[in-house]
């Protein structure tokens, strides 16, 4: 393979100023690839229309947030390995800039019964998020009556604490017998993107070695940093499939924090641009301050950026694959399972108290209806507060 040679010579500088401006309006996960489209094919022409397609198309099959692996995707095909860090990394910043300030924020008022109010009407939004996906994910990869039990016994599964990577795995494999009409995507017209696999293996040497230092020198961050690169690893399917599998591991395994405040992590992370996994960041920034905060969202992104450089090379023969094609499948039944347990476990922590249960029918029916969720998260935060201060 040859280092991809761009339309055009694009400054390192450039791509991160031109993420980072659609970093800060980043709400909606994947509703911003034809954002980051319009950007860079159609405005700057960084790129051929072909290969931002064959990007989209990858990042629905590997892990990670897909909005970020196509940001990812969009600096490679500009100027190679370091154009695609400098897209992550401008892309991410805006939200994780807002995260750490509105977690410092949360710990510095964490006692005012206002504020207390305002979260526990976003946990109700929150648990009013979950739901409406999880139906959402429902209609979309649950017509097979197969799917709909595989689907139940992960529910099942998840709600007697199992482990979500076990079942993930399970259902992975299994569909790959009891799906066998899923053929693989027929190939595409092959891009004009080539990559050396020399910059992403040395990706993959160094975080190997961080990790084993950590490991061997007892570092109390091991903990932190092998959770977080468990669950992107595990995130096919967008950033949803790495909330049960990250509820799982930081309250249930490690009991770094209570399920309520992971709630609130969330919501703090639907009132930020950027994807739901920056809920990490939140996570890092509890246990251990703005440190523990990039310790954590570096761990959740990094596997899933190396991956994505990795393996451009052979997107198309990916694609082809029909047994890729079916443990993808299965992997996206186990994401409804998952997201249906989690908003019933999320469910039994809403106060049984008028304000929360009004507030969250109001955000489910907003949601239903197709109400933007950058108005419907704010919004129902203030509709908290004013509870809050009226009760």
């Amino acid at each position: 393979m040859t280092e991809n040679k761009p339309i055009s010579k694009v400054s390192f500088i450039s791509i991160f100023i031109t993420f980072f401006k659609l970093g800060l309006t980043a709400f909606g996960g994947p509703a911003m690839i034809p954002y980051i489209r319009a950007e860079v094919v159609d405005r700057k022409k960084w790129m051929a229309e072909e290969d931002f397609s064959a990007g989209t198309a990858l990042a629905q099959i590997v892990p990670g947030a897909t909005a970020m692996q196509v940001a990812a995707w969009a600096g490679l095909c500009t100027r190679g390995l370091t154009g695609s860090f400098f897209a992550y990394l401008g892309f991410a910043l805006p939200a994780f800039t807002m995260i750490c300030a509105l977690s410092a924020a949360y710990i510095y008022f964490d006692n005012i019964s206002v504020i207390e109010s305002m979260f526990g009407g976003l946990k109700a939004v929150v648990t009013a998020l979950i739901a409406h996906a999880a139906i959402n994910f429902s209609v979309q990869y649950l017509s097979r009556i197969s799917a709909k039990i595989m689907a139940f016994v992960v529910g099942c599964w998840l709600a007697f604490q199992g482990n979500p990577i076990i079942i993930l795995v399970i259902m992975c494999v299994a569909s790959i017998f009891i799906f066998p009409d899923i053929k693989g995507c027929p190939p595409k017209k092959q891009s004009n993107v080539t990559t050396s696999l020399k910059g992403p293996l040395m990706l993959v040497v160094i975080l190997l070695t961080a990790l084993t230092v950590l490991y061997i020198t007892g570092n109390t961050y091991f903990t932190l940093v092998f959770t977080m690169i468990k669950v992107d690893l595990f995130a096919f399917g967008g950033g949803y499939v790495s909330l049960p599998i990250m509820l799982h591991e930081v309250v249930h395994n490690h009991q770094w924090m209570s399920q309520s405040v992971f709630m609130d992590g969330i919501a703090l992370g639907q009132i930020t641009p950027g994807p739901v996994v920056m809920t990490a960041a939140f996570i890092g920034y509890i246990l251990s301050g703005i440190t523990g905060a990039t310790i954590a969202t570096i761990s959740i992104f990094a596997p899933s950026f190396i991956i994505i450089n990795l393996v451009a090379p052979f997107y198309d023969r990916l694609r082809s694959s029909a047994l890729l094609q079916r443990a993808l499948f299965g992997s996206l039944i186990t994401l409804v399972g998952l997201m249906a347990a989690m908003s019933g476990q999320f469910l039994l922590t809403i106060k049984p108290q008028l304000s929360d249960i009004f507030v969250l029918i109001t955000a489910f029916i907003l949601l239903r209806r197709g109400v933007n969720i950058v108005l419907v998260v704010p919004g129902c935060a203030v509709l908290s507060l004013i509870f809050g201060m009226l009760l």
